[in-house]
Parts: structure tokens; sequence; C-alpha cells
């Protein structure tokens, strides 16, 4: 018979490396954003950037920090955390691993109706600047309600299998029409939805910050107040149902909840894969499956990894710079094969 002791003392073991690994992560994630925001093209010692951010400096140092580099790097924080957050969310509802926003046609819909806003706008006139996140968020949005509809089966709980084989259709389908919008974009179009597709979070501003800000922050203290709901989600139908859950409704809600914080994150970042697949499986890993360890965990692993991704895109071919999504496509392509291979063990 096992010793209650025991099992006491390895659950608060099981904490106690928790809590290292985050405070370790926190402090990880802290000294990578002091080093993005050290980097750019005009050169900023230690101590010139430790008197910007104390409120002294030159006007010109004040507006390369705050203007330039604090905006880029808190938009690193919060695409990185959102998407990682909804990736977490979409392999929890498909039970799937290899589950992510890229995979289920989020990221698709939401890259269809962006190249259809700026084929039809005149591109030398100034916009305003919700256009191209509302378009985001509808596309996103119309892919998942119709990857939903396909794979729901009335009567019967919602199958996470057909939910992802739909999502992989469907994203073939709008990948193809992307083709056909792109060869009949003319060269000034076709530069900024190259950009877009591929992911940068140059260019943004203060606005876009203060946009996406309440979204990630609201809808992740949303789902981690519900970690129990997400928790119960993971298990078989047979055993939610019994637990008194919801399921297809469950489903339904926390997809677009995953939904609207991906299709967010996109809208300013562009079309950044991997983050939403990597992040979560390598979370799962170190904090456990329990959503209230497993959430913060995550949405801080993404922030770390975006953060380093665009710090390396910065500087590795400086004085210009590589674009987001092919440094973040560098480092989660050979990690997806690992998993793919792994899973098929």
């Amino acid at each position: 018979m096992a010793n209650p002791l025991q099992k006491t003392t390895g659950r608060h073991k099981g904490k106690g490396r928790f809590l290292l690994s985050f405070a370790f992560l926190i402090l990880a994630t802290v000294l990578m954003f002091y080093v993005h925001l050290r980097t750019g093209f005009a050169h900023l010692s230690d101590r010139e950037l430790w008197q910007v951010l104390l409120g002294g400096g030159t006007e010109a140092q004040r507006l390369t920090v705050f203007d330039f580099r604090m905006v880029r790097s808190l938009l690193a924080v919060l695409v990185g955390g959102g998407l990682a957050m909804s990736g977490a969310l979409f392999q929890t509802i498909s039970r799937n691993e290899l589950a992510s926003p890229s995979l289920l046609g989020v990221n698709a819909g939401a890259g269809l109706f962006v190249m259809l806003l700026i084929y039809a706008r005149d591109t030398s006139a100034p916009s305003p600047f919700w256009q191209l996140p509302l378009a985001a968020v509808a596309g996103a949005a119309l892919a998942a309600l119709l990857i939903y509809r396909l794979a729901y089966r009335k009567g019967r709980t919602l199958s996470p299998y057909r939910l992802v084989l739909t999502g992989i259709a469907l994203t073939a389908g709008i990948h193809a029409l992307q083709l056909l919008l792109v060869v009949r974009l003319d060269p000034q179009k076709f530069h900024i939805v190259n950009t877009w597709i591929i992911g940068s979070l140059s260019g943004n501003s203060w606005i876009h910050a203060a946009a996406l800000a309440p979204v990630v922050l609201l809808l992740g203290m949303l789902l981690w107040s519900r970690s129990m709901d997400l928790n119960l989600l993971s298990l078989a139908d047979e055993t939610a149902i019994g637990l008194g859950l919801p399921i297809n409704r469950a489903r339904f809600l926390y997809l677009m909840a995953g939904v609207v914080l991906a299709a967010s994150c996109v809208a300013i970042g562009g079309n950044i894969g991997f983050v939403g697949l990597i992040c979560p499986h390598i979370a799962r890993r170190l904090a456990g499956a329990d959503f209230f360890r497993l959430l913060p965990f995550t949405a801080v692993l993404g922030s770390l990894l975006v953060l380093a991704a665009d710090w390396v895109g910065r500087v590795i071919i400086a004085p210009d710079e590589m674009l987001l999504g092919i440094v973040i496509s560098i480092l989660g392509a050979p990690y997806f094969l690992y998993i793919l291979v792994r899973t098929r063990k």
C-alpha cells in the first residue's frame, strides 16, 4: 500500500520543480526582452539605455527606445503568448499534439481575408489601422465556423479527428485560393502580402499594441480561470460528459476563444507558424498537463520564443533584417518533424 506521506512529498517536489522551471523561464524572458530592446540600427550602450528607461537621454534616444523598440518588444511578448495559448487550446480540443492554428485553418482564413482586403483597397491612400485586424479576425472566425460545421454530426459528440482532418482539407483549399490571388497582385501589393504571409513585427505602433494587449491578457486570464473545464476537455468524451461538462458547447466556445487569440495575433504579426505548435508541446513536458500550470508556462514560453526569434532575425544579417516568420520556421520545422516521428512510434 502506498504511503500517503510519500505521495504528499512527491506532489511538493513536483510543485517545487514547476516553480523553479517557471521562475527560470520568466527570468530568461525578462533578459531576452532587455537584449531585444537593446538591439537596433542605432547603437545604445547599457548606460544610455538605462538612462532612457529612467526618464533621461536625448529626444532622439527616447524616440528610438519607446516609439520603435519598446513597442516591437511588447508586441513580440503579446503575439508569442497569444499564439502559444491558442495552440494549447487547439491541441486540447482536438486531443492531438500536432494541432495548431495554422493546421486547423485559422491562419489560412485570416490570411485569405487580409489578401482580399489588400487586393481591393487603394494602397496609396491611408487606411484605418483596424481594417487589417478586423479582416483577419473575420476570416479566421469564418474558417473556424466552417470547419466546426463540416466536422459536426447532429446527435453525436464532435469528433476531434474529423475536426483535424476537416481543418487540413480547408487549409489546403484556402491556400489554393491565395495562390490565385497572388498572381494578380501588382508589385507593391505583392510586397505587402508577402511580408504579412511570412510574418514580421516591424512597422507596428503603440496603437497596435494597445489593441492587442486587452485581447491576449483578458482572454488568457479567462482561460486560466477555466482550467478545470480545459482539463476535462483533454479526457475521453464519455468521462468528460460523466463529470458534467457539456462537451460540444465547450469545444465550440473554446475553439472560438482560440480563434480570437490566434487571429488577433496574426493580424498584428502576420502569418507566423509553429509557435502554437511547439510551445504547448514543450510546456506540457515541463509543466504537466494541468492547465492551471500549463497555460501560463505556455504563454511565457511563446513570448520567449518570439522575442528570441525576432532578435536573431535582426542581428543575423545586420544591418539587413530577416523576417520573423523565416527564423521561427527554421527553428520550428525540425521540431515538428521530431514530434511527427515521436507520435508515429
